[in-house]
């Protein structure tokens, strides 16, 4: 009987632990809106981007703004594609857009970059566009001999 009651007050001991630790480590929002802590959301809104923006590009680049924002890609951000261009928006004349964009230096042809987000799985919806890597294979192709990758559709 001893035994029985050594056990459960160390169980006891365990749960008060247990709640006073959870009293101290778990913020008071979270769970409010789910498995995660509410006033996350309201600290990452006032998170500042120093570059990033894409009315950034827009000031200069007007045709292909006015592409993008009638096309397909209209939703994705001119960061996707071009990355953060820090240098070239701060400085265009001294920093070309080609010497940071993302295409260019983390893929081996625009193919391969195109592919990156419509190369043909299963695991996408239905509706996204998707493309098996034979589509239009000729020699020295890629996407932007047919397509406008602002508005690939055209």
């Amino acid at each position: 009987m001893k035994v029985t009651w050594r056990i459960l007050m160390l169980y006891i001991a365990g749960i008060l632990i247990f709640f006073a630790a959870r009293a101290v480590f778990v913020p008071p929002s979270f769970g409010e809106l789910g498995h995660y802590r509410a006033d996350s959301i309201e600290e990452i809104a006032k998170i500042q981007t120093k570059v990033g923006e894409n009315f950034e590009c827009f000031n200069c680049h007007v045709n292909e703004y006015v592409s993008w924002s009638v096309g397909k890609h209209k939703g994705i951000s001119c960061m996707s594609c071009h990355g953060l261009l820090k240098a070239h928006a701060e400085n265009p004349e001294k920093h070309e857009a080609k010497d940071e964009i993302l295409g260019y230096n983390a893929y081996p042809s625009v193919t391969e970059f195109c592919m990156s987000c419509h190369a043909k799985s299963p695991s996408k919806p239905k509706n996204f566009p998707q493309v098996t890597i034979e589509h239009g294979r000729e020699e020295n192709w890629n996407c932007t001999k047919c397509h406008d990758p602002h508005d690939p559709v055209r």
